[in-house]
């Protein structure tokens, strides 16, 4: 095994030295701070190589904070696709040498590494550093156990609609407010030969968040009651998304043979506007507003039925993925030390997202940070990080690591299943109360 000085390159970091980070009593631990100041902490982060963004982001990472130099930092680049990064990481961990920090994006990899105790608690940490008031709301993911084991460090997506506003604008159909209004355009589109609705019904797990996507219009806490107790498919809530999607399917808003279409082939069908709306996630929001020159825009999941009125407008699913980040081992000699460490690391990244690439889904609140865009931004890129700044206007998504594969596939065959006419509502329900309750 290599050691830390030959396998990574080097940089400094300033970090604050804390004097106690206290954790639950399932793990205890005592952060001392370090006595000898002159001494300086060295610490080492391993991120992916692969992860072109990450590579691309931190390749100037020493040249911007190298006057700060009371600690050595080591960062590592570990080449590799998941599974290969996950078992390098594994056996650096049993090395001589661990890391101090690196970074998961693997749920179920986060999963393994803290049912056996290899790396940090970090609520009470994070939650003393005053991070949450950094983030936006939805960025504090909590897993069954209430604890969370990674600093956040990827942008957060959500399932939205995009629609083609020049196609809406020469066919004089006006751009839908409500459910009634969705399925009059989507009439008037299919009369004018034009695809209404583009949506990969290959993938199950497109076709699921679409019917999450109203589901959450009716209740924006629907997914975490789905997660925290037996609540199940079978209430109001999803029988109304499920028969909202039922109407649309017949009233042919969908492209032909919607079950063999992937999601490559509708974001193609969008893309060169032979369909007017694409059910899709917010990722895709800046690659369509390129393709079509700015004639995007986002339209948020209308409600299929009527409510109270005490849901917020706007409420859309997904958010950040659960314990998917920047992970700090149990096995470190300095584990206050390398939790700030991952806090700078995750700000750094998302400065450079928002900063140079003009990102508009990433985790902190700009409000708090201060930070200024080098490019124009993208204005429905901009009023959705607005609008998912808002506490209750984001739905946890439910495919995020949140629920075990198994639940996952089961769920994505069974949506697959009703999109395609193979499932009655009250069929397609039963078979998802099945698919939740799995192990």
């Amino acid at each position: 095994m290599l050691n830390k000085i030959n396998r990574i390159c080097r940089v400094g970091l300033i970090l604050a030295l804390p004097l106690l980070v206290s954790c639950s009593s399932e793990q205890k631990q005592v952060i001392l701070p370090v006595k000898n100041i002159n001494q300086k902490v060295t610490l080492e982060c391993v991120i992916p190589f692969d992860d072109v963004k990450k590579q691309e982001a931190f390749k100037n990472f020493e040249a911007d904070i190298k006057r700060l130099s009371d600690y050595n930092i080591y960062l590592s680049f570990v080449t590799g696709d998941t599974n290969t990064y996950n078992t390098k990481i594994k056996v650096m961990m049993s090395s001589d040498t661990p890391p101090d920090v690196f970074y998961s994006g693997d749920g179920s990899f986060t999963k393994e590494l803290y049912s056996t105790k290899r790396i940090q608690l970090l609520e009470n940490a994070l939650t003393d550093m005053g991070y949450w008031n950094m983030v936006i709301p939805t960025t504090k993911v909590i897993r069954d156990n209430e604890h969370i084991y990674a600093v956040p460090i990827d942008e957060a997506h959500y399932n939205i609609m995009l629609i083609n506003t020049e196609l809406f604008s020469v066919n004089n159909i006006k751009i839908p407010d409500s459910f009634e209004e969705l399925k009059v355009a989507a009439q008037q589109f299919r009369e004018r030969g034009i695809v209404p609705i583009a949506i990969g019904g290959k993938n199950g797990v497109s076709v699921y968040n679409m019917i999450e996507g109203f589901a959450c219009t009716i209740d924006n806490e629907i997914t975490s009651k789905l997660l925290k107790s037996n609540y199940g498919f079978s209430g109001e809530t999803f029988r109304q998304a499920a028969t909202s999607v039922k109407q649309l399917i017949e009233l042919g808003a969908f492209q032909e043979n919607v079950e063999t279409i992937s999601d490559e082939e509708a974001e193609n069908l969008f893309y060169s506007s032979k369909a007017a709306i694409y059910c899709t996630t917010s990722n895709k929001l800046n690659m369509a507003n390129n393709q079509l020159k700015g004639k995007v825009r986002v339209l948020y999941y209308p409600q299929p039925c009527e409510t109270n009125g005490s849901n917020p407008k706007r409420v859309v699913s997904g958010g950040t993925k659960k314990d998917i980040g920047l992970l700090v081992s149990s096995s470190t000699n300095h584990p206050a030390e390398s939790i700030k460490l991952a806090v700078e690391m995750s700000k750094y990244y998302n400065k450079y997202l928002y900063e140079s690439l003009g990102e508009g889904a990433i985790i902190y609140n700009l409000d708090y940070m201060g930070w200024t865009r080098s490019i124009d931004p993208n204005l429905e890129a901009s009023e959705l990080m607005l609008n998912v700044k808002q506490k209750g206007n984001v739905n946890t998504g439910l495919f995020g690591y949140n629920i075990s594969p198994a639940k996952e596939k089961s769920i994505a065959e069974a949506s697959t299943a009703f999109m395609t006419g193979l499932l009655s509502v009250n069929d397609f329900l039963e078979e998802m109360n099945i698919s939740i309750k799995m192990k």
